[in-house]
């Protein structure tokens, strides 16, 4: 058991540095990429800022704890683009015949999919999340306790499995209908339009969806609004960022079967 951890871990090292040079080969689309994708998060930031400038707040919550929100669900979406973007494209993968190599390979099917190639341009989104999230931490004078640090991480660490099982389960779909459509901007709408802004803002059967359903409510704003001490019925003081943590488990673990059981249906490159 220690020796196949061993073995994982060294080549997970091996493709973060082959990651690395690959794309250092490309400064100048490194470079496009590092000027553009903080551009894009800086603009939605600051047209929040001109929202509350003008109406006070949103739905209760001022813009300190509205740029903590903000950073915190950028940091888990770019830490998603880093590990978890293949599952956007899985329709290629599936259409084009690349599992065949990963099939071949004495390694799990679903850690090549994942791991052997990293997106180190998703660095390009966690810069600005993480200059947000510092900003909104100030401003709302957040302490950084412990058990506060404790809790980022635990709920960082869910919320980035809740989307990668997202994206798993969207693109496992491509198993059984052999198209090759992205559905990762679909996807990433719907994780920008409800987890950027306070979930309470929503109708309530929207909540309901997206806390019961389709968990994106833990993602952020559930966490968010505990480690702020936010009152919304259901999160503040029932331990919501250990419980994104273990909803993020379920959710990926669940993928994981998904995907697995779609795998059986794969038919290989053919006419």
């Amino acid at each position: 058991m220690i020796k196949t951890i061993k073995h994982y871990m060294r080549v997970t090292w091996e493709n973060i540095r082959i990651s690395i040079l690959t794309t250092l080969e490309y400064p100048t689309n490194l470079l496009g990429w590092l000027l553009s994708n903080p551009i894009q998060f800086l603009v939605g930031f600051a047209t929040i800022k001109f929202v509350v400038a003008e109406f006070g707040s949103i739905n209760g919550w001022n813009y300190g704890q509205l740029a903590f929100l903000y950073g915190l669900a950028i940091i888990s979406h770019a830490l998603s683009m880093i590990f978890f973007v293949q599952g956007w494209f899985m329709g290629s993968y599936v259409v084009y015949g690349d599992f065949d190599r990963y099939m071949l390979r004495p390694m799990s099917v679903l850690y090549q999919f994942f791991f052997t190639g990293f997106n180190v341009i998703g660095i390009t989104d966690l810069i600005p999340g993480i200059c947000v999230f510092a900003y909104g931490c100030i401003k709302v004078g957040f302490v950084f306790s412990l058990y506060h640090i404790l809790a980022i991480l635990s709920l960082l660490t869910g919320a980035v499995l809740i989307r990668g099982g997202v994206y798993l389960i969207i693109g496992t779909t491509s198993f059984y209908t052999k198209s090759i459509n992205d559905y990762g901007a679909y996807t990433q709408e719907l994780f920008d339009k409800t987890t950027m802004y306070p979930l309470s803002m929503y109708p309530e059967s929207i909540q309901f969806i997206l806390t019961y359903l389709i968990p994106i409510g833990w993602v952020s704003f559930y966490p968010a609004a505990e480690l702020l001490g936010i009152g919304d019925g259901r999160s503040a003081g029932q331990g919501a960022v250990w419980i994104t943590l273990a909803v993020g488990i379920l959710v990926f673990i669940l993928a994981g079967l998904y995907f697995y059981r779609g795998l059986r249906s794969y038919e290989s490159a053919g006419n």
